[in-house]
């Protein structure tokens, strides 16, 4: 049975006797002419008085256009995101500043002791902003005739009036909301800028072992860390303020198989705030094309083009998207804020106007407003799909800034699955002494007083094999391994095999220029001189045999240069990083 009650605050009304009193008692024009209906009696009568004056007839229209919204109906449905997505209303501009500051730098006391000027350097703090904007205009409309509101009277069904008047639209805008918002998470997950974590064989695993896997990292978001959201930011995010958005058919699993079964059920059930999703992999297509969608002048559909940023889901993307269980955002990840176009209606402008010539009446809704997901905000999806990150590279690689300049520096990560494609920005440990500054959104900043020095002597390393090394040993160089092969039976090809294997490695040659013929030689290139301690070499041989790995000298001093290296490393892999080399002038 349809349930035809109303409740908001003071108005609770059961049926159409009941809501029309309301309504003339809250309207004005209404309260002063026309007498409130009794018990038992027939709101045909007065419908007539209503329809048969155009000033009535605005008059209670308005107002059902005003309490539309929170008239709970036939087909009634409510955004289950909405109380982490919706964060209020614009009521002056169109912009939003979100601003963070990162925790302050900590230096070594005895570094400094003989620097005394330092304590007139100025200590910049690490501040990162981002502005949202109105991104997003829609409008929704329908149609009223006169008929249509006079039957509404003669059947004595006002709540069937206010579904096709209002509660269509506000309808519309609330599932709306909630596939943009889906969207907008979905597209974040696949660009690899949420923290990804690949629950370790789940298809063996218990559903127990899952959750445990999935409460580990709800935990480990409770302490500061720069791994969950990309800014870097080091932030904590407590289990009030977690929400963990649940597949639907695993949230089932989830309290069937665990909760069910759990003497202590407190400990085995999710400390942040569950929430649930159909499925991370199941979108309305056919809806999403229509808010997004280019048309042309006559309203048609233009195919393929679409508006606001808007890219369709591959099946491919769909597919992987279907294996999430579960993703936590904190409370202020999504920064939903609807514009104000209306001081009466914060949730939507509506608005309505009477064709003279068909007598019928249109109606609409607009929701202007921000439609967005902050940077700064921790997040974490799980998955089971594989998670690496394959490469980083930072852009320019290289450049010459002056003193007291800055230079803005990119990293672009490479990934497979939904690894972070996040990096955490520093400098090489001599650079930071001297008082140049990298900050979360890779601009370094170089002071004027940076010390420069000049007549720089490059590092030169060597290798020695002093004896043939047995098929499978190892030998690993600033963590690249070279295996020999049984093919490798002799120093020379063993030596000429590694060499092939650091020049096959960025590691290596970003860094050293590789060569040598009795050894292998490694020698700092120019950019870098100075940079770094003497290459880490380790070995690992099947059997002992007396100097049959490697010897290794410093055949010229090292005198450090004038070059700053910033380094981007991944969040997801601090073994995979990209860097950049800049020269101070």
């Amino acid at each position: 049975m349809p349930n035809n009650s109303v409740s908001q605050n003071n108005l609770n009304v059961n049926n159409s006797l009941e809501l029309l009193s309301y309504i003339i008692n809250v309207t004005p024009e209404l309260k002063e002419d026309i007498d409130l209906p009794k018990q038992g009696d027939n709101i045909s009568s007065i419908g007539k008085i209503i329809m048969g004056n155009p000033v009535y007839k605005n008059a209670f229209l308005n107002t059902v256009n005003i309490i539309g919204k929170t008239v709970i109906t036939r087909n009634h449905w409510e955004n289950p995101w909405r109380k982490f997505t919706d964060k209020g209303t614009l009521t002056y501009g169109q912009q939003v500043r979100d601003i963070i500051v990162d925790i302050a730098n900590v230096y070594d006391y005895n570094t400094y002791a003989n620097r005394p000027h330092a304590m007139l350097e100025t200590e910049i703090p690490n501040v990162l902003s981002t502005i949202y904007e109105v991104n997003y205009q829609k409008f929704y409309k329908t149609t009223i005739s006169d008929e249509q509101m006079a039957m509404a009277f003669e059947t004595g069904d006002l709540f069937s009036l206010i579904d096709e008047i209002v509660n269509s639209m506000f309808e519309g805008m609330e599932y709306d909301d909630f596939l943009v918002s889906k969207y907008i998470l979905a597209r974040r997950i696949l660009d690899g800028t949420i923290t990804a974590k690949q629950i370790p064989d789940f298809e063996n695993i218990t559903e127990r072992d899952v959750v445990a896997f999935i409460k580990g990292h709800s935990n480990k978001m409770t302490f500061r860390k720069p791994f969950y959201n990309p800014a870097g930011i080091r932030k904590a995010t407590s289990f009030d303020n977690q929400f963990a958005i649940l597949d639907s058919m695993f949230e089932a699993r989830f309290t069937t198989k665990v909760l069910s079964t759990s003497f202590f059920k407190d400990e085995a059930d999710m400390r942040s705030h569950a929430e649930l999703v159909d499925s991370m992999g199941e979108f309305d297509m056919a809806r999403m094309k229509e808010i997004f969608c280019k048309r042309d002048e006559n309203g048609d559909i233009i195919e393929n083009e679409y508006l606001d940023g808007y890219v369709p889901f591959t099946d491919e993307e769909l597919e992987v998207l279907a294996d999430i269980p579960c993703v936590i955002v904190g409370a202020d990840f999504f920064q939903n804020r609807r514009y104000g176009t209306d001081v009466q209606s914060p949730s939507g402008k509506a608005t309505d106007f009477l064709n003279p010539q068909t007598l019928k009446r249109n109606f609409w809704l607009h929701e202007w407003g921000v439609m967005a997901t902050s940077p700064f905000e921790n997040a974490v999806v799980f998955t089971i799909a594989p998670q690496s990150v394959t490469s980083v590279s930072v852009s320019p690689s290289s450049a010459t800034v002056s003193k007291g300049q800055s230079l803005k520096l990119s990293a672009t990560t490479q990934t497979t699955g939904f690894a972070n494609k996040a990096v955490l920005w520093t400098l090489n440990e001599e650079a930071e002494t001297k008082g140049a500054k990298i900050d979360q959104a890779g601009k370094l900043t170089v002071p004027s007083n940076y010390e420069t020095t000049g007549n720089a002597t490059a590092g030169k390393y060597s290798i020695e094999i002093n004896e043939i090394l047995a098929t499978g040993d190892k030998i690993t160089v600033n963590g690249v391994t070279y295996t020999v092969n049984a093919t490798d039976d002799t120093v020379a090809k063993q030596l000429t095999a590694l060499k092939a294997v650091l020049n096959a490695s960025t590691n290596i040659t970003n860094i050293y220029t590789v060569g040598g013929t009795t050894t292998v030689t490694l020698t700092e290139k120019t950019a870098y001189i100075g940079v770094y301690p003497a290459p880490e070499v380790s070995w690992e041989v099947a059997t002992t045999v007396a100097n049959a790995v490697y010897s290794e000298t410093t055949t010229e001093p090292v005198i450090a240069g004038n070059s700053i290296h910033a380094y981007a490393t991944s969040i997801f892999d601090n073994t995979k990083y990209g860097a950049s080399v800049i020269t101070v002038s």
